[in-house]
């Protein structure tokens, strides 16, 4: 019945464009899953309180059903993008599952835009995945609106060849990546805590300074979404604060040069949270001198708490005694946008329409991309030999 792409974007459309989903282990792993060192983590323990769902009751279907509910019965946001999450891969190509602490698969969201049309596809596709191209075009062909890395969380450097090479390929699709930029708090990482950092900063193995990957990606002619606009938690919060610090002056600066052409836009999601406020101040400013580089979202199920100049601990007592008493009326979706509207422009809210990728476009045909780049297609598509020269 739901055989073919039913999702829009309309230009009036507010569309939330960061939104997480999944489901726990056993239900069905081909299509989501989450690991036990993911399930003992306070990330955890928000999703159930903002769910209101106990562990038990925590399923997939139940899940997709409370995401539905709150976006049928929101007065001020139209859309939602799902977000996909990779499995992690070795350099090789291997898919490693054991050091994947959460897993959203493409074919599941897919399913889900199907029957529900306000839901928009946020592919995840790993650029060291042996068919990584060929994924990424089938997630094109099903309507993807974006690609989702969250490098530390996917052992993902950013600044590796075949990352580069994935660039290319965005830029071509027209596909924008919504890149993690900043401290991760949220989803474990497999990666030793330097190299956590590293890919974090948008930086890598190839390239150590802080920001190259959002270089690389821009020359390369790809879209990029900062997602948070790169901002620190707070040093209540994280002990590597004075590092993300120096990140997010990066990112101030790096904005503060962008042309009028630039592609480079950064996403406001997840900014109700204690401690933030003072960063959240300066992407405030740069907002209303660049509307169009700020697009709206949420980062739901991170609990949306409120948006303050008090200090960071007065703000996390504050949101204890929320998260106790989370059993509110309040819809999640509202609230988060009646927080961060009186703040910025109107065209944060709805400058998403024009960044996205329309899921009803028709791509260029994979084959004839590889044939114009000049590239063997068993370069992309098979494990032997993939530590050759990158074309």
């Amino acid at each position: 019945m739901f055989n073919s792409i039913r999702s829009t974007i309309k230009d009036t459309d507010v569309i939330d464009i960061h939104v997480h989903i999944g489901g726990p282990p056993g239900e069905n792993e081909r299509l989501y899953f989450w690991s036990g060192t993911f399930e003992k983590s306070i990330s955890f323990e928000g999703i159930k309180l903002v769910t209101r769902l106990k562990e038990s009751q925590l399923t997939g279907l139940r899940y997709v059903s409370m995401l539905y509910d709150q976006l049928r019965n929101s007065q001020f946001v139209d859309k939602l993008v799902l977000l996909g999450l990779d499995k992690v891969y070795s350099e090789e190509g291997i898919p490693l599952k054991e050091a994947t602490h959460l897993y959203v698969a493409n074919e599941y969201l897919v399913h889900l835009t199907r029957i529900i049309p306000e839901f928009l596809f946020g592919c995840s596709v790993h650029p060291f995945a042996p068919d990584a191209l060929e994924r990424l075009w089938h997630c094109v062909n099903n309507g993807a609106v974006l690609c989702k890395w969250l490098p530390s969380s996917q052992a993902i450097d950013p600044t590796h060849p075949y990352s580069v090479r994935f660039y290319r390929a965005l830029g071509e699709l027209d596909l924008p990546l919504l890149l993690h930029v900043g401290p991760e708090a949220t989803i474990p990482s497999a990666m030793k805590r330097e190299e956590e950092r590293l890919v974090n900063a948008a930086a890598g193995r190839f390239s150590q300074d802080i920001g190259a990957a959002i270089n690389l990606a821009l020359n390369a002619g790809a879209k990029v979404i900062l997602a948070h606009s790169g901002t620190p938690l707070g040093s209540f919060l994280d002990r590597d604060n004075s590092y993300w610090e120096s990140v997010f002056e990066f990112v101030l600066a790096f904005f503060r040069d962008q042309s009028a052409e630039s592609s480079l836009y950064a996403d406001v999601s997840a900014f109700c949270l204690p401690g933030r406020f003072k960063y959240v101040k300066d992407i405030i400013s740069l907002a209303k001198d660049a509307p169009e580089r700020f697009l709206y979202g949420s980062d739901f199920p991170i609990p949306i708490v409120s948006l303050s100049e008090s200090k960071a601990l007065e703000d996390i007592l504050k949101a204890f005694g929320w998260l106790a008493g989370r059993a509110l009326p309040h819809n999640d979706f509202d609230k988060n946008y009646q927080l961060l509207k009186p703040h910025f422009p109107d065209q944060t809210f709805s400058e998403a329409a024009k960044v996205l990728r329309n899921p009803q476009k028709t791509p260029l045909d994979l084959g004839k991309y590889l044939r114009r780049m000049k590239v063997r297609k068993k370069r992309f598509f098979w494990f032997q030999g993939r530590s050759g020269r990158i074309t």
